[in-house]
């Protein structure tokens, strides 16, 4: 297995700047919208070419206090292969999805010790302060200063010993009062939550922020239910991840976070949370009550950096690494259900999870709406994948012009795309009513070709009535000793791309070129 050990946020902001991946913004900038918009035109205009930002001089936080903000980690596939061990330059989605598929079939148990750099400074009680950090108010829009957009959030299961890790925002309140973006029985944390409210006893809490790469990545991820996503991100980092106990709730906290901030979740009290500008780019819903996380205690590094992401229209970091994290899930979830002929899986960015685009080799009539029924059974289901969309394997599912030719010309719509009402459904979508907000349609487009046409004489894999028959019509796709010839001799025809163009510099056909001699040929 591959190794990335990177124990800290620190290590990995050394090894970011190493690579020329990361940018220090030491102008003063104002947490107030100011620094949000930074962000915001950074990956606008940059688009992959982002740096991650470390800001170091921010308006009413100045040393020696929390004066560090660090943002834009998963804005680059290049960071998060890096963050996985695998080269930043070379590598593709492809080969980051198999590593995370890798580490779903690997996990490594987490270690807990005696102490560790994240409590070198404790305050506890009446002292703890939030807004000693410096939290954004990321857009003008929003209903406060979200504390957690990039960390992870530590509960315990109420009668058994599963520790569950994920990724939920958090709005500060006030000095010492957080509301949490979840609800009893929704996710895995209100499945916790839940028992803790049947039991009428508070629910202990823990977030952490300023952390290692993998923790993040995989707080968002799906796991199964009862499983620890800790011992899914020590299988990506290479080496267990380290944690030790919190100064006032027993649970297992990053040992080596930035900050951490400890405590308790009422049973029954509610306070309004949001609006917030969340990764589909809309205020797709209205303020709402949540649960309240009543602060006890928060340890820090000395001089230690706070940690988020800038949420909103794609593409921001959020959908770079759910475009990974979801893609893998759910190629997990197909393999798992026995789906046979799943060449590759695309979770859109561009699309904010909401489009799941499946590449395959179809082996049974009703093979698409086989993989829907798949997906759209699993929890996260609920969140993403509200289109899926189906193509063939010579299809590339990352590559928005193959998908859409496929869309074009391998579709009928009155057979190939079906439509389910009124399913259970983000409450995020922004297109669903605010009197209806939880459900949605679900549309599956199955832009393969016919499975059940027979071969056609007319379609001839050399011709007209010539060669094999073939079940669909062919393509202008140039044939394996044209390729090869042309391939052979490209030096010599001295042809090189301009400096100046709009738009991509790679061709929507590339890997007809590039891919070698396999899979050349139509199949029909």
């Amino acid at each position: 297995m591959r190794e990335a050990r990177f124990p800290d946020l620190r290590t990995w902001l050394q090894a970011l700047e190493d690579e020329g991946q990361l940018a220090r913004v030491r102008k003063q900038v104002h947490w107030q919208e100011e620094l949000g918009g930074i962000v915001r035109r950074t990956y606008d205009v940059y688009g992959d070419a982002s740096p991650a930002l470390l800001f170091e001089n921010i308006v009413d936080y100045q040393p020696p206090g929390p004066n560090k903000l660090f943002v834009g980690q998963f804005r680059s596939y290049s960071r998060i292969a890096l963050s996985m061990g695998l080269p930043p330059t070379g590598t593709t989605i492809r080969d980051i999805v198999d590593r995370v598929r890798e580490c779903l079939r690997n996990p490594m148990q987490y270690n807990t010790a005696e102490k560790g750099s994240a409590q070198e400074n404790v305050v506890i009680g009446d002292d703890v302060d939030l807004l000693a950090f410096p939290i954004p108010l990321w857009h003008h829009r929003d209903g406060g200063r979200y504390l957690g957009t990039m960390h992870i959030v530590i509960t315990k299961d109420y009668d058994t010993e599963w520790v569950n890790v994920g990724l939920y925002r958090i709005m500060a309140v006030g000095s010492d009062e957080a509301t949490i973006y979840m609800s009893p029985g929704r996710q895995h944390i209100g499945q916790q939550f839940y028992k803790y409210q049947q039991a009428g006893e508070p629910m202990p809490v823990a977030v952490a922020i300023g952390l290692e790469p993998t923790l993040p990545l995989v707080g968002s991820m799906l796991v199964p239910s009862g499983e620890c996503e800790y011992d899914y991100a020590g299988s990506l980092k290479g080496a267990p991840i380290e944690t030790i106990r919190g100064k006032t709730v027993d649970l297992p906290v990053p040992a080596n976070a930035e900050i951490v901030i400890e405590g308790f979740i009422d049973p029954n009290e509610q306070k309004m949370e949001g609006p917030f500008g969340e990764y589909p780019g809309y205020y797709g819903e209205v303020a709402s009550p949540k649960p309240v996380i009543h602060v006890t205690a928060i340890t820090c590094r000395d001089d230690p950096i706070f940690q988020g992401s800038m949420e909103g229209h794609p593409i921001a970091e959020s959908h770079v690494m759910a475009a990974i994290i979801k893609s893998a899930t759910a190629w997990d979830v197909l393999e798992r259900n026995g789906i046979m002929g799943i060449q590759d899986v695309a979770c859109i960015p561009e699309a904010s999870t909401g489009h799941l685009v499946v590449s395959i080799k179809p082996s049974v009539q009703g093979h698409a709406d086989w993989i829907a029924s798949a997906l759209w059974g699993t929890s996260t289901s609920v969140w993403n994948f509200k289109h899926i969309i189906v193509v063939d394997d010579d299809i590339d599912p990352w590559d928005a012009g193959q998908v859409n030719w496929s869309l074009a010309w391998r579709v009928k719509a009155s057979e190939d795309i079906k439509i389910w009402k009124n399913h259970r459904g983000s409450p995020i979508d922004p297109r669903q009513e605010p009197e209806k907000k939880g459900y949605w349609d679900r549309v599956l487009v199955d832009a393969t070709r016919p499975f059940d046409w027979e071969p056609r004489a007319i379609w001839g894999s050399d011709g007209t009535n010539k060669g094999t028959p073939q079940k669909y019509p062919p393509t202008t796709r140039p044939h394996k000793d044209l390729v090869d010839l042309i391939n052979g001799r490209w030096e010599e025809y001295g042809i090189e791309p301009v400096a100046q163009y709009i738009g991509s510099p790679v061709g929507m056909m590339r890997h007809w070129w590039i891919r070698g001699n396999e899979d050349r040929e139509d199949r029909g």
